[in-house]
């Protein structure tokens, strides 16, 4: 059965508050009374209601100062104004401070009743919509907890980054591309009090130098060839939320200067205005270059350097921190699964002892697209071979028992040779060089008769 509509009717008329219930359904609605604007208000802090008939004219306090107080509450009860003001100002001026809408006194129960209906359905949709809101918003805090970190590396890493998280300080995030850069800024706005507000992001290596100061800070119309209409900058419009500058090592110098001015007093002027504005951005940073290198060779300004580097946090290689690497692999592969809609896709033993132990030098980018193509050209959902990792044989990481003449020779020598030295290794015995290699035996049949080793 379809759960009864709850009203609160507030009107200083005992007759309506002893008919009005009468005259509704009894089947539709679930009518509470009252008749002042004090026991309105009290009403409202100690029950749920759909909707509230509210009386302009209340003793205690007024229906409109009523209707003030509860539409300050997010979470607030739909208003209908009930009104004996035949000019209908009243009404429109009730609807203006948020009331749903309202009815001239007196009216027929039907419609008021076909009012009701259409503020409970309006209630319903704004709760909908905020249950909609708070699961996004979980979702977002959940997916902030997402980012593998096992290795005490990256625990402490974060441990530090959730303190850094609950203060407004700017931060720089170093380390090599593909580390996670962009993951751990996310993961801190979305840990942060401005995780209901935008996440701007831009990388400053992608911006052409003529156009950085606009898209910064913005421009005024007609302010230069162009400029048919105002534009607002990434500063103002990350004003309360989280502005990320990958890659700042690559900001040319003479913006760096108008950066430090915004990030010294949070003022900033737009590209042919006459005023300073403000702008309450948070801003992270974030570079794959050693920026205390290009602070000594002039191309990073020092005082810059010394202001974003209030905090830093460096993200290690994934080489170094490889006890992330099994859960990484979950994780990719789950997504691919529901990517592929793939649900019993897995790696063989061998498979991820591959991956485990490969030196990937383009860190978790690298890892991320290696399993990608390792789902998308397997024949069966079991993965048992790592499509061309010998692409990456070049890495000493691979061969680390080739002498270092082998750099300049041939790709395919280089695997040539370091199948030779696992085979040696392992005496001959084909299914074990076919492990270690992580790749299955077929497909080192394979390779050996095409390198001409099978003999």
């Amino acid at each position: 059965m379809k759960p009864l509509i709850k009203i609160l009717l507030a009107d200083d008329d005992p007759i309506l508050r002893k008919l009005l219930p009468h005259q509704l359904s009894a089947d539709e609605f679930e009518i509470s009374t009252v008749g002042d604007g004090q026991e309105a208000l009290q009403a409202l802090s100690e029950e749920d209601f759909t909707v509230v008939l509210l009386d302009v004219n209340l003793p205690e306090v007024s229906g409109l100062e009523v209707l003030k107080i509860v539409r300050q509450s997010e979470d607030s009860p739909e208003i209908v104004m009930l009104t004996s003001d035949k000019s209908l100002q009243t009404g429109i001026e009730a609807m203006r401070r948020g009331a749903f809408d309202y009815i001239t006194k007196p009216a027929e129960a039907e419609l008021i009743e076909a009012i009701l209906r259409k503020a409970a359905e309006k209630h319903g949709l704004v709760k909908q919509n905020q249950r909609l809101r708070a699961a996004v918003s979980s979702q977002n805090r959940i997916s902030a907890t997402a980012p593998v970190h096992q290795s005490p590396q990256m625990k402490k890493i974060f441990s530090q980054a959730a303190i850094v998280a609950k203060t407004d300080t700017t931060l720089l995030i170093t380390g090599e591309s593909g580390t996670g850069k962009d993951v751990l800024e996310r993961w801190i706005h979305s840990s942060s009090q401005r995780t209901d507000l935008p996440f701007i992001s831009i990388n400053c290596g992608a911006l052409p130098e003529n156009l950085f100061e606009s898209e910064f800070f913005g421009h005024e119309k007609g302010s230069f060839t162009g400029a048919n209409a105002q534009k607002i900058g990434l500063i103002e419009s990350a004003d309360g939320a989280t502005l990320f500058l990958d890659e700042i090592g690559e900001m040319p110098l003479a913006m760096q200067v108008k950066l430090l001015h915004f990030l010294e007093n949070g003022e900033y002027r737009r590209v042919g205005a006459t005023r300073d504005r403000k702008s309450d951005a948070r801003i992270i940073a974030a570079t794959n270059r050693p920026l205390e290198q290009d602070v000594k060779a002039g191309k990073f300004r020092a005082d810059l350097y010394y202001r974003l580097n209030i905090i830093s946090l460096h993200l290690p290689p994934l080489r170094k921190r490889k006890e992330d690497i099994p859960e990484l692999i979950e994780y990719f592969l789950d997504k691919l699964k529901t990517r592929f809609n793939r649900q019993n896709l897995e790696f063989s033993y061998f498979a991820k002892e591959t991956l485990i132990n490969h030196n990937w030098y383009g860190n978790i980018r690298e890892l991320r697209n290696t399993i990608e193509r390792a789902v998308v050209l397997s024949p069966n959902d079991f993965i048992e071979e790592i499509y061309e990792l010998s692409d990456f044989l070049k890495h000493e990481s691979i061969a680390p028992n080739l002498p270092s003449s082998t750099e300049l020779l041939p790709l395919e020598e280089i695997e040539k040779r370091h199948i030779r030295h696992v085979l040696n290794h392992v005496g001959g015995k084909r299914e074990k060089a076919a492990a270690i290699l992580g790749i299955t035996s077929r497909t080192l049949y394979r390779k050996l008769k095409e390198l001409n080793l099978d003999n």
